[in-house]
């Protein structure tokens, strides 16, 4: 029971979940972004911004989640299990941003969204700034 390595629980709650959360996180960039939409195109958006959003949803539902389940059934108390799943969910979301930043479908895609984010801010700042287009 000393050991730090535990073998994780995943449970359907956790895909379902995760589902949500990426659903909700998609829509509300959808709805509340329609320049980076119409710059990038509505697909290509709405799959860069999963790709972007996805390694910290997953570090937080799946992989903490996991975690925690499997201290709590090796018989940890509630805030040793908690505590110990979030090294593993920091860890988690550390590798998954750090492929989705540098590994080549993803990153490409990411890339392409913060371009957008900047072309969007750049207008809007050379508006306020009272700059001609």
């Amino acid at each position: 029971m000393s050991g730090f390595v535990v073998d994780p629980i995943f449970t359907q709650m956790q895909a379902i979940a995760f589902a949500g959360l990426l659903t909700f996180a998609l829509v509300l960039q959808v709805v509340f972004s329609p320049k980076r939409r119409a710059i990038m195109g509505g697909m290509k958006f709405a799959v860069a911004s999963a790709v972007v959003a996805a390694p910290g949803l997953a570090g937080v539902t799946f992989v903490r989640g996991a975690y925690r389940l499997g201290y709590l059934e090796e018989g940890r108390g509630f805030w040793e299990a908690n505590l110990r799943s979030l090294v593993w969910m920091s860890g988690a979301i550390f590798a998954g941003q750090m492929a989705v930043r540098f590994l080549p479908p993803m990153s490409w895609l990411s890339r392409d969204l913060g371009n957008a984010g900047r072309a969007v801010w750049s207008e809007r700042l050379g508006r306020w700034m009272g700059k001609q287009q």
